[in-house]
């Protein structure tokens, strides 16, 4: 069995950062990478995505979890979905008011009966009571036997109709893993589900592209089809390789190996 030196990255969410923010959530991503990387001691891949981004869902700095935007009718509502690359395994939630939607996403994973459970019934899965308060966020590691994982999280659009479900939970979409590469995506949800960013990046890859190319590739098409501020990727492949690319003012993010942590934005 081959050992690789397990990689994990991160992201905040693509848009229009202030400054201020951009720090702030500079700051947070270097802590949910510690707290990610940390599970790589006795877990995998899997856990290693799901911890950073609750710790990132707990922050208030991002858009999900505690920090998640409100609806039209101001309440809060988030969705997530998880990914393990072998045996094409999801679990994903939409249309919650759980602070930590992730972490429901992995039961409906681990159950393994379905792929995405909603609203109320996505609530029960998790066993958590309802909680909940600046954009997506996302992981996608790789841990010691080969194993590609991603996660994705998000509050929504600000001002969004009740009901409504974005790119995040939707695997292809918002999240994706094989044994090829690990995505997150992040952006206009609207926009995403249309094109299935993160499978086009897995198609890409396993065709010879790198994980660098294949999300700029990706990634100048979004802008092609949509317009600037629409879409950010960040990439794992099954090398370790990292990629990112994005179309807004800044996508902060966050690489850690066994010899670096690097944060970076915009």
């Amino acid at each position: 069995m081959r050992t690789n030196p397990p990689v994990l990255a991160v992201h905040g969410g693509a848009g229009n950062w202030s400054e201020e923010m951009l720090e702030k959530a500079k700051l947070e991503l270097a802590k949910a990478l510690e707290r990610g990387y940390e599970e790589f001691r006795r877990g995998s891949s899997l856990e290693a995505v799901v911890e950073a981004v609750a710790y990132m869902e707990d922050s208030g700095v991002f858009n999900a979890g505690v920090g998640a935007v409100p609806t039209e009718r101001g309440t809060r509502r988030t969705d997530a979905g998880v990914m393990l690359g072998p045996g094409l395994k999801v679990g994903a939630v939409g249309n919650t008011r759980l602070k930590n939607p992730i972490r429901a996403a992995l039961r409906v994973l681990q159950e393994g009966r379905h792929v995405l459970i909603v609203s109320e019934g996505a609530e029960e899965v998790s066993g958590s009571p309802s909680q909940g308060v600046f954009d997506t966020v996302g992981a996608v590691a790789l841990d010691k036997d080969g194993t590609l994982a991603a996660a994705t999280s998000t509050g929504g659009i600000a001002g969004k109709r009740e009901g409504r479900i974005g790119d995040s939970p939707i695997p292809g979409a918002g999240f994706y893993a094989t044994y090829e590469s690990a995505s997150s995506c992040t952006g206009v949800g609207e926009y995403i589900m249309r094109v299935l960013p993160a499978k086009e990046v897995d198609i890409l890859i396993s065709m010879g592209f790198d994980a660098e190319s294949a999300a700029l590739a990706v990634t100048r098409k979004m802008t092609r089809l949509f317009g600037d501020n629409t879409f950010g990727i960040i990439v794992l492949d099954k090398y370790g390789n990292f990629g990112y690319a994005f179309n807004t003012r800044a996508m902060p993010r966050g690489l850690k190996d066994s010899v670096r942590t690097l944060v970076e934005g915009p």
